[in-house]
């Protein structure tokens, strides 16, 4: 099995390091080398059974789409999400696809993976035999929860001329024909329920391309 890291960014780092490390010098060394510690490519092959990785999702937070899983059935419910999306992509004409997929995101989400990879790239760039790499128990962070909305909302309008109107008076017909210049009215709310703001914006555009120039209706005016 060939080791997870290049030796040559281990040997670099291990000599930034020193044989007698500082805090300070991990400090030191972490800043030097930022670039090729952002890039470190891991290989794709995923080991983790599915029920691993529903017990390690049991015990973890999850979020999805910026949308939190709580509750005794969050596990589920997120699996539930992954799949309503795969699908998507996949079609329901390939359900088997669809679970194969799905089944391969909830696996490479497992900490077991995710956990072991991390643990042997930091015990073999920092470890002594003076030293433990071990999990750090630091305070969770608190939870920043945010509610938002965002409502958009189309009116269609049309500019039609009065003769237009009177001949369709005239006729009995139920719909005019096609407007002069048609018009979208976009009212888009953006609510912040978390800080209670709201935002509304009106945007007046053409619905597309085909609308009349002003030539065009000038000419139809006059014939």
């Amino acid at each position: 099995m060939p080791p997870l890291l290049d030796t040559e960014l281990v040997r670099a780092v291990r000599r930034a390091i020193g044989p007698a490390p500082r805090p300070a010098d991990y400090t030191e060394t972490l800043q030097a080398f930022a670039e090729p510690l952002a890039a470190i490519p891991l290989p794709v092959q995923c080991d983790v059974d599915t029920a691993q990785a529903f017990r390690d999702a049991a015990r973890e937070e999850i979020m999805l789409n910026g949308v939190r899983f709580v509750g005794a059935h969050r596990t589920e419910a997120f699996v539930a999400a992954i799949k309503r999306i795969v699908s998507e992509y996949v079609g329901d004409e390939h359900p088997e696809r669809t679970l194969l997929v799905a089944d391969r995101i909830m696996r490479g989400c497992s900490r077991t993976l995710s956990g072991a990879d991390s643990f042997f790239a930091v015990h073999e760039l920092f470890a002594t035999s003076a030293l433990l790499v071990s999990r750090s128990r630091v305070m969770a962070t608190p939870s920043y929860h945010r509610f938002k909305c965002r409502i958009k909302c189309v009116n269609h309008f049309g500019l039609f001329s009065n003769e237009d109107i009177e001949l369709l008076l005239q006729s009995g017909r139920e719909a005019l024909y096609a407007p002069l210049v048609a018009i979208d009215a976009i009212v888009v709310e953006r609510m912040n329920l978390s800080a209670d703001k709201s935002s509304r914006r009106l945007t007046i555009t053409s619905p597309d391309s085909k609308t009349p120039t002003k030539l065009e209706l000038e000419l139809r005016e006059l014939f």
